[in-house]
């Protein structure tokens, strides 16, 4: 079982905090919690010995959105949101357990719109899993940056 979080990204980092009554989720809910951390988790290189090693994991989408040429338009923008979903999901499911419930197992994701308010912009992402529980959509409203 997760523990329920807030993302704050006001600040131009990212950042986790538990509520005032931190609760365990599981579930699709636990999904969207992965599916948000893995979106928004930078791809790091290290050196080890002489040699670069790249932690393929991550959605790395700050890095594909605050780029100069990307920001200033709203279609490049969601075209760079488009591959850090693709390059999340790919990381999830080279990660995904196979004895975790189908409620917390992702099958895709895909980007529903982009919405630019008061300078932040703002992704909304489906997420679906391999079991839905219940007939809303199931989906993020994350803020990625600001312009």
């Amino acid at each position: 079982m997760d523990i329920d979080f807030i993302t704050d990204l006001r600040n131009g980092d990212f950042r986790i905090s538990l509520g005032d009554n931190p609760s365990g989720i599981s579930g699709n809910r636990a999904l969207l919690n992965r599916f948000e951390i893995t979106f928004l988790t930078k791809k790091r290189q290290f050196i080890v010995g002489n040699q670069y090693v790249a932690d393929q994991f991550g959605g790395d989408a700050v890095k594909f959105i605050s780029r100069p040429q990307v920001i200033n338009d709203i279609q490049s923008i969601a075209a760079s949101l488009a591959i850090a979903i693709e390059q999340t999901v790919k990381s999830i499911l080279e990660d995904q357990q196979v004895d975790i419930p189908d409620t917390e197992k992702l099958i895709s994701a895909e980007l529903l719109g982009v919405d630019v308010i008061n300078d932040m912009v703002t992704a909304s992402i489906e997420v679906i899993p391999a079991e839905v529980e219940s007939y809303d959509l199931i989906k993020l409203n994350l803020p990625i940056t600001r312009v």
